[in-house]
């Protein structure tokens, strides 16, 4: 019965999209959650606040199903064929399309769970979309779906980190899927190429030095000793450099396809979008949480 409901659940996915999918057994992430309490009381969640609550159901997800027994672990492709221009002001690859990817992933996903419920009687599920209080990272890893980068970031040998993650909580046994090596090994580029240092240690990122949080959460003035480096929303350097980003398998979501209002656009350009024609542009994407305040905070660094 797990290996048929395995399988099942397994082509569903795929066939909504997903680039590749793994089962985990529900555990407690006793780890994991000890080494984000260490990370924040260091301070390294910046003025991301909301990382801070919540611990209780990031190391039990039981809490948030009660009868859960598995964890369904999902990629999404989200690269582009299309580059950055670097003499332009850049958006990070997952924000320069039309669409908020929690929209998009959240529509798959409830057709995915209500055939997954079909399957058999008592089914139950939910999903998330790094909206909630789950790990998602650490899910992907014990599913299997590829390992953690020194970046901080989820890598698969074919498809590289260009992906989005979401998890599938389910009260039945599946067959398990065994996590991958790490094969970042002694590289380190993705260290070394970060222009504020924020990647403070191999597989640690100080937010107070990250160019995303700056462009995104960061509400305040943006200090001048960060470098933005072109960036005026996100920023994909640490990703660009490593070598299993070969960029050799693109989606055919066009939702990720860049805007041809904002994409290779210069700076004056894109100074001249004013509030009105932000909140239009960007209605259904996710600069729109940058407000039109830190859009023109970030352009205005770039003057």
């Amino acid at each position: 019965m797990k290996a048929i409901l395995s399988k099942k659940i397994k082509e569903i996915c795929l066939l909504e999209g997903f680039f590749k999918v793994g089962f985990a057994k529900h555990e407690r992430l006793s780890n994991e959650v000890n080494h984000l309490k260490d990370w924040v009381s260091e301070g390294r969640n910046a003025g991301m606040g909301w990382i801070s609550g919540n611990h209780e159901k990031r190391e039990d997800v039981s809490l948030i199903l009660n009868n859960v027994k598995s964890v369904i672990s999902l990629a999404y492709v989200y690269d582009t064929p299309f580059i950055h221009n670097d003499s332009m002001p850049k958006i990070s690859r997952y924000a320069w399309g039309e669409k908020d990817y929690h929209k998009v992933l959240k529509k798959k996903l409830k057709v995915v769970c209500k055939e997954i419920e079909s399957l058999c009687v008592n089914v139950q599920t939910k999903f998330y979309v790094d909206d909630g209080p789950v790990m998602e990272k650490a899910w992907a890893v014990k599913s299997g779906i590829g390992w953690m980068g020194k970046h901080g970031n989820v890598i698969d040998s074919e498809a590289g980190s260009f992906f989005f993650l979401s998890e599938i909580f389910i009260n039945k046994e599946l067959e398990y899927d065994k996590p991958v090596d790490d094969l970042c090994e002694t590289c380190r580029v993705c260290v070394d190429a970060c222009p504020t240092g924020a990647i403070y240690k191999e597989y640690k990122v100080d937010a107070n030095l990250c160019i995303s949080y700056h462009t995104i959460e960061n509400r305040a003035d943006i200090p001048s000793y960060i470098d933005l480096s072109g960036w005026i929303f996100g920023c994909d350097i640490c990703q660009d450099v490593c070598p299993y980003n070969k960029r050799i398998i693109f989606t055919e979501d066009k939702s990720f396809y860049p805007m041809m209002e904002i994409y290779e656009k210069d700076i004056y350009e894109l100074s001249e979008i004013n509030e009105e024609g932000f909140n239009k542009v960007f209605a259904d994407s996710p600069v729109k949480r940058a407000k039109y305040a830190g859009w023109k905070r970030n352009l205005n660094r770039m003057l």
